[in-house]
């Protein structure tokens, strides 16, 4: 952090976490999940047809992965500030683009613009927010801040049905409004943003080889929990409109609880990693996906499809947290960034494979329950991956304990 930025006055702890939440809000909120609650509205007004609107969802995806190559490059040559602020814009830029329908092709740029802004606001905005609040309140404004993602979700999901009865459209220049709102909520954090790029950190990778055999589990089953979640997290509004028969404000509170779900699992998962330790912790987040896809499979009843939409929460934003904890655990401080980096890259792939992947699936004649199979047996695969090397006893389980 430069001299300027801590001879600045901190913010008080509530601007600055609120700042937190809407920056997260942003990246995983606004421009990428904000999407779903309007699938079955664009495919029902002809901007799309199924398929496409999967693709359109694998193409953020994409915008995405390439958002985690800038978030690893960008800070090296450019000042954490301007890297922050640019990522509000592209958000901003993307969501206007979105209101627009130019035809499919366009709609793809667009939603591949929205999700460029994403992996920088998540990785660069948690350090600002630390130096600007006391050792007291760190981890508590830390986890309110990833609750931005599932905050967010919760109030488009909730507000989208009025704007949906006007028009498609009015409903995306609502989306880049609340966008716009949240920027300017997050401008004054990036002033206290260093104006300097981030200075390279030389520390060598020795890993022995209980840590190879945790990392190797950590990295493998994160990929696969991406793919297992584009079920729920893409197709589920569609899929409750389409073959459940719901209308779209009502898919669409329904998948607000699936917000509701990330707020919890990314504030809860840490409170039970207190008392449990992160292993079994994340394991518990693993099963917790297995069952939200599982239900999906065994009913159609409404209830038992919005339980299924929350647990998925739950395992969408617990999965982030707990892996997080667990690299942090199995390589220490010094090189979780650059390890956690290639994490969530293996992450946005798992996402990009999953959401195209699973689109294609639909063009050729699988249906939305053929989805939740195939994300059912992918959970499955993560949690064993899990239970066998992601859980191994490191060094740090032995002190905890």
């Amino acid at each position: 952090m430069s001299s300027e930025v801590l001879s600045d006055p901190p913010l008080h702890p509530f601007r600055a976490t609120l700042a937190g939440v809407c920056a997260i809000g942003i990246a995983l909120g606004t421009s990428r999940y904000a999407y779903t609650p309007l699938i079955p509205a664009l495919i029902r007004d002809g901007w799309v047809s199924v398929p496409e609107a999967g693709f359109l969802g694998g193409s953020n995806c994409m915008g995405y992965l390439a958002s985690c190559l800038l978030a690893i490059a960008l800070p090296r040559y450019l000042s954490i500030r301007f890297v922050i602020r640019l990522s509000l814009a592209i958000a901003l830029v993307g969501g206007l683009m979105s209101a627009f329908d130019f035809g499919f092709r366009w709609l793809v740029v667009a939603r591949f613009v929205a999700g460029l802004s994403a992996a920088p606001l998540l990785v660069l905005t948690p350090s600002v927010l630390n130096s600007q609040i006391g050792d007291r309140w760190k981890k508590l404004c830390s986890g309110l801040s990833f609750a931005g993602n599932g905050l967010f979700i919760v109030l488009i999901s909730l507000t989208l049905p009025f704007f949906l009865e006007f028009d498609v459209q009015v409903s995306w220049f609502y989306e880049a409004a609340v966008t716009a709102v949240a920027c300017v909520l997050v401008w004054p954090l990036s002033s206290h943003a260093s104006g300097k790029p981030l200075v390279r950190s030389e520390v060598l990778n020795h890993h022995n080889r209980g840590q190879r055999k945790v990392l190797l589990g950590l990295i493998l089953a994160y990929g696969l929990g991406a793919v297992a979640v584009q079920p729920p997290t893409l197709f589920l509004t569609d899929y409750l409109h389409r073959d459940i028969g719901l209308r779209v404000s009502e898919a669409s509170q329904i998948f607000s609880i699936l917000g509701l779900g990330t707020a919890l699992g990314a504030g809860c998962s840490g409170l039970l990693a207190g008392l449990i330790g992160s292993r079994f912790t994340l394991l518990l987040i693993y099963v917790s996906g297995v069952i939200s896809l599982l239900l999906v499979l065994l009913t159609s009843k409404v209830w038992v499809l919005a339980l299924s939409a929350g647990l998925a929460g739950v395992f969408l934003m617990g999965l982030v947290a707990m892996t997080s904890q667990r690299t942090m655990e199995a390589v220490g401080h010094a090189q979780h960034p650059k390890v956690w980096g290639n994490m969530t890259f293996a992450f946005a792939l798992g996402l990009t494979v999953g959401s195209n992947g699973m689109s294609a699936l639909l063009q050729y004649g699988q249906t939305y329950l053929d989805l939740f199979r195939i994300g059912f047996l992918i959970a499955c695969s993560g949690l064993a991956l899990t239970l066998f090397l992601s859980c191994r006893t490191l060094p740090s389980d032995q002190q905890t304990t």
